[in-house]
């Protein structure tokens, strides 16, 4: 596999606006890792085996300024998405640069409004597919939001995964019991009603070992629920390359509602759903980037101070985006088999 050359400049550390930022990647390199990277290197698709064609040839990181030779390709056959090439274990984590996260609440009275409305949506969308005394695994849990709320709901049995060793103090300081570490390295005997996974799937190494080791944790009947960008979006097609969600180039892989489906039957999960999901954020993104590519913003902040206000602006897009099943966000929903 070529070189990924990575360079950081880090941008103003005084945060603005940092909603639905998640964990740095929660995948490790496996035997399985390897022949991704492999399928990668030789334009396969990890989906199908079907061949990859160049997409977008030109991108360019407009939140973090992380420069990357890494290019996305989609398969001719399926239409899955993917980096290449892609970076190694120790280069992923170069992708993320110190101030990737904001685990303080935002200074902005909007903001903080609209994140903690995010964070209770997402906890009372948890609560509907587990039932009252089930147990709660979230992937990629940063300070412990959604584990909080669902604990303050009367949900006792929860814990959470979490990379950053800063959010998990957070976490554990709120007296949640969460795992320092990746997905790979967790190791338990519990099985779980529900694992969740909020904006996750697309910044690991390898998105079918990962579902695969969470079937593994599933009891029988049990529920995966994720959240994901959409690059089948309206806003994803006509953004093209400077899609604000492509998030570039630490999404490592891009779905639309056929490859996320692809991806969780053929981990053998069943009843598999997707649903299209309100929030701006793909259409702010994408716009706060074109000022940057213009020069009319030269903030290198993640969010500029107007962000918030773009979010809002671009919501009666975002419902009309709903009405044709095309939005930036989509959710999925699969069962593992009760036998």
């Amino acid at each position: 596999m070529s070189t990924l050359r990575v360079t950081l400049s880090v941008p103003d550390p005084a945060l603005g606006f940092s909603i639905l930022v998640r964990s740095p990647p929660t995948g490790d390199p496996s035997k399985v890792s390897d022949n991704v990277v492999r399928m990668a290197a030789a334009k396969q698709c990890p989906l199908c085996s079907g061949d990859l064609a160049l997409l977008y040839p030109d991108c360019f990181d407009f939140e973090y300024f992380v420069e990357s030779s890494a290019e996305f390709y989609r398969c001719v056959d399926c239409g899955f998405v993917l980096t290449d090439p892609l970076p190694t274990r120790t280069q992923l984590t170069e992708l993320y640069p110190a101030n990737y996260h904001n685990f303080d609440a935002p200074s902005n009275a909007v903001a903080r409004l609209l994140l903690d409305r995010y964070y209770e949506h997402q906890s009372a969308l948890c609560r509907r597919r587990m039932p009252a005394n089930g147990s709660f695994l979230e992937i990629g849990c940063a300070a412990g939001d959604i584990l909080e709320r669902l604990q303050q709901s009367g949900r006792a049995d929860v814990q959470g995964i979490e990379i950053s060793r800063a959010a998990c103090e957070q976490a554990w300081q709120r007296g949640l019991k969460v795992f320092h570490g990746t997905l790979d390295e967790f190791e338990t005997d519990d099985r779980f009603d529900l694992v969740f996974m909020s904006h996750v799937i697309e910044h690991v190494l390898d998105p079918v070992a990962t579902v695969a080791k969470i079937r593994s944790l599933l009891k029988p009947g049990g529920v995966l629920y994720l959240e994901t960008p959409n690059v089948g979006s309206l806003d994803a097609r006509l953004w093209k390359s400077r899609w604000g969600l492509s998030h570039y180039p630490r999404h490592l892989y891009l779905f639309d509602r056929s490859t996320i489906r692809r991806l969780l039957e053929g981990a053998g999960l069943t009843g598999v759903s997707v649903a299209s999901e309100l929030n701006s954020c793909g259409w702010a993104l994408s716009v706060q980037s074109a000022l940057r590519r213009m020069g009319v913003d030269r903030s290198r902040r993640p969010r500029s101070f107007y962000y918030s206000l773009l979010l809002l602006l671009f919501l009666l897009v975002n419902a009309v985006d709903w009405c044709f099943r095309a939005t930036a966000f989509m959710s999925a929903t699969a069962h593992n088999p009760e036998s």
